[in-house]
């Protein structure tokens, strides 16, 4: 982690050290003295929050930021609130969700502009606003959790999945649940939407007696894809077992690295799991955000996807996911 931190903070200082006046301290470089407002996403600690969270810690300790973090349970009515709430407390910047969409950010990103507020987008993007944004480019990683199913599970053609998401356009990880759908449907592998709740969303384990209950009724089900939720994919173990599966019978796979993933992994109940890497949707942020405001270098993007755990990796990473890092 502090190799990490420190190349960070160097490439933070090279690029404002670039952009400074000759007369730039590098101490003047690395101390921002700025205020950010960061939205976490979940609850403080839980599976899919914990990484951001560190992340977003480590790079204010290295810039030395004054970070005020909010977290809203994953519902996108509280993230639009605190939004305006930072807004009202007029910091330097502010670090938000993109899970109310553009329509409904709009006022709030022009406010922001009008104030010389710098605002970036992290986990899921506000498209249209040309904000810098660090997250998946979901509908991608939704193709990608497919594939990985359809992989590692050795699904053919006519066997029996469902998708337990949202369906509901516009609604956080409905790009996603399409992409999934989208694939199968290629693939001529039959699935079932099962639209998850914002009870469920909230608290996961509310999801597990809803699929055990789907697994009884749909005995020839082959697998479970949970597009976009590491707290649900946390419990997809219970499901099985709860259901008197044994480990392998149902394929399953989902979103976020965590510790009852990797056991779930290491067990044979979870089969593939996608890895968003949080901790760099919590660490460039901030970066991007003084970079940004006392530099002008804006209009950054990164896609943080591309990881996986399954089985083959699952003891490499399991050390990573233990420091809050994966």
């Amino acid at each position: 982690m502090k190799s990490l931190i420190k190349s960070l903070a160097g490439l933070a200082l090279g690029a404002a050290m670039v952009a400074a006046p000759v007369a730039a301290t590098a101490q003047e470089a690395v101390d921002s003295g700025m205020t950010i407002y960061f939205q976490m996403g979940g609850n403080p600690g839980d599976t899919a929050t914990l990484a951001r969270e560190l992340g977003a810690r480590d790079a204010a300790r290295v810039l030395k930021v004054n970070l005020i973090e909010q977290h809203s349970g994953w519902d996108p009515q509280r993230m639009l609130t605190q939004a305006n709430e930072a807004l009202a407390a007029v910091p330097d910047a502010i670090v938000v969700m993109g899970h109310p969409g553009t329509d409904a950010m709009t006022s709030f990103v022009e406010k922001a502009k009008a104030d010389g507020i710098v605002v970036i987008v992290n986990n899921t993007n506000l498209p249209g606003t040309g904000l810098s944004y660090f997250g998946l480019d979901n509908y991608g990683a939704g193709k990608n959790l497919a594939a990985m199913t359809i992989s590692n599970g050795n699904l053919v053609e006519g066997d029996k999945v469902v998708v337990y998401g949202t369906f509901i356009e516009g609604a956080p990880g409905y790009d996603i649940a399409t992409a999934v759908g989208e694939v199968l449907d290629e693939k001529k592998i039959s699935y079932d939407k099962l639209q998850w709740s914002n009870e469920a969303v909230a608290d996961p384990s509310l999801s597990v007696p809803v699929l055990v209950a789907y697994l009884e009724a749909n005995p020839e089900t082959k697998a479970i894809i949970v597009p976009g939720h590491g707290g649900i994919t946390a419990v997809l173990d219970r499901v099985l077992k709860d259901a008197g599966k044994q480990p392998g019978e149902i394929i399953t796979s989902g979103f976020d690295i965590s510790t009852a993933a990797i056991q779930g992994v290491k067990d044979g109940y979870v089969t593939a799991v996608l890895d968003q890497q949080p901790y760099l949707q919590g660490f460039m942020p901030v970066l991007a955000a003084v970079l940004e405001k006392k530099y002008g270098l804006g209009g950054l993007d990164l896609n943080t996807g591309g990881g996986s755990l399954t089985q083959a990796n699952v003891e490499a990473l399991e050390a990573l996911v233990k420091t809050g890092i994966r």
